[in-house]
């Protein structure tokens, strides 16, 4: 009984083993780019930077903000997207690159080997924790009456 069960599963698998070098071979050849990746993985890494960053500034080939109470520039720079002050790099081999408003969002557009690229990276109006405060922080009295 065991010997049948041992060459009825080894049928199956010669049977199935076709199938499987043919979808191998068929995935083998699809093109994977990994800049693409790469970008993605770096784009995440500066909006997370923008989340904690303030008093937001922008033109079409600059964007300007403070983060860690420096002043902070990201542009591009050769052929790469470059965080000043310092050198963080975060997109290269790029032909051009800008930045645009829309909605309230901005999205930085750049093109690489002929493709456009375009992907959101923060809200234009930014994120002011001043906003969620209801005191003034320059004296110590309470500006609410919850006496």
């Amino acid at each position: 009984m065991n010997l049948i069960r041992n060459l009825l599963g080894f049928v199956i698998i010669m049977s199935l083993l076709p199938i499987t070098m043919l979808a191998f071979d068929y995935t083998a050849d699809l093109p994977f780019e990994y800049s693409e990746i790469s970008d993605e993985l770096c784009l995440a890494q500066l909006r997370e930077m923008l989340l904690i960053s303030y008093d937001l500034q922008f033109s079409e080939r600059a964007l300007y903000f403070t983060y860690g109470n420096k002043d902070a520039s990201l542009s591009l720079i050769g052929d790469k997207l470059i965080l000043h002050p310092g050198t963080q790099i975060f997109l290269a081999q790029l032909d051009d690159l800008y930045f645009e408003e829309r909605n309230g969002v901005i999205y930085v557009c750049y093109q690489r080997k002929n493709k456009n690229y375009e992907r959101a990276i923060l809200c234009a109006r930014g994120f002011y924790l001043d906003a969620f405060s209801d005191c003034d922080v320059g004296d110590d009295l309470p500006d609410r009456s919850e006496e």
